[in-house]
């Protein structure tokens, strides 16, 4: 995959076709910039604009989601509150194309709506004589709808110990707007090495939470010495307390968690 500038992002490739033998795989490329849109009462319309730095043209289509989280996950339903114009397009070969945004209804007036926006390679006829895996590239960005009030994440942590030894963090957001983690670590102490870290950016909806389990499960969930469980020895006992420390867009934080067992 190319490097690009640090406005872009290329798509990621998901496999749209069946593997015929074992040969290279066929697919285009494109990217977009910006890579989220941030609309609100007064500015419902954004655009973005999407490149094809190939040399052959690439068939697109967009489709606007709903996004929420349930149970820790992310999901994506199929929704008509954005219009994406246009819908379908072709990129031509170094070319590009501005896709406007806009939403259709009226923002909430307390809570930050979420949407994603997915753009698609509309997969093509092979050319004559190809034998390999057919792939279509998809690429999604956020979209996030201001409240006509004023709302801000308010982010709430746990941690707990599973019956299997391993580590359990779970970060609650009780705010009204999304927040964004962007990293963070887990130390059995304030002086300790760190134990466990967190580096990929991870969004948490309003009113949704965001899990990760750190360790190695056990063969016998009644052994749980840090050498086994690879949780720290200060986490292994239920009143123990674990530091947590990380970045999200509002800033660095430090807090203290007692660590519960389940």
């Amino acid at each position: 995959m190319r490097t690009v500038g640090p406005r872009f992002l290329p798509a990621t490739m998901l496999g749209m076709a069946a593997l015929l033998v074992q040969a290279p795989a066929d697919a285009g490329q494109f990217s977009i910039s910006p890579l989220r849109l941030d609309l609100a009462a007064g500015a419902t319309t954004a655009a973005l604009t999407v490149r094809n730095d190939e040399a052959t043209p690439v068939v697109i289509q967009g489709q606007g989601l709903a996004w929420s989280q349930e149970g820790g996950q992310d999901t994506l339903t199929p929704s008509r509150d954005l219009l994406i114009s246009p819908v379908v397009f072709t990129l031509p070969a170094g070319g590009s194309q501005l896709v406007r945004v806009a939403l259709r209804g009226a923002p909430d007036t307390v809570r930050e709506l979420a949407y994603r926006i997915t753009l698609q390679e509309v997969p093509q006829p092979a050319a004559p004589g190809f034998t390999g895996l057919q792939v279509a590239l998809r690429l999604s960005l956020p979209v996030f709808v201001a409240p006509a009030s004023p709302a801000t994440p308010e982010l709430r942590w746990a941690a707990s110990r599973l019956a299997d030894g391993r580590l359990h963090v779970v970060a609650h957001n009780d705010g009204l707007a999304h927040a964004r983690i962007r990293r963070f670590v887990v130390k059995p102490g304030p002086d300790a090495a760190t134990a466990f870290e967190q580096a990929t950016l991870a969004y948490v909806l309003p009113g949704a939470s965001r899990q990760w389990t750190f360790g190695e499960q056990l063969e016998d969930p009644r052994d749980l010495s840090p050498a086994k469980s690879g949780v720290p020895a200060a986490a292994t006992t239920t009143a123990g307390q674990v530091q947590l420390e990380g970045t999200t867009d509002e800033g660095e934080f430090a807090t203290e968690l007692k660590l519960a067992a389940e």
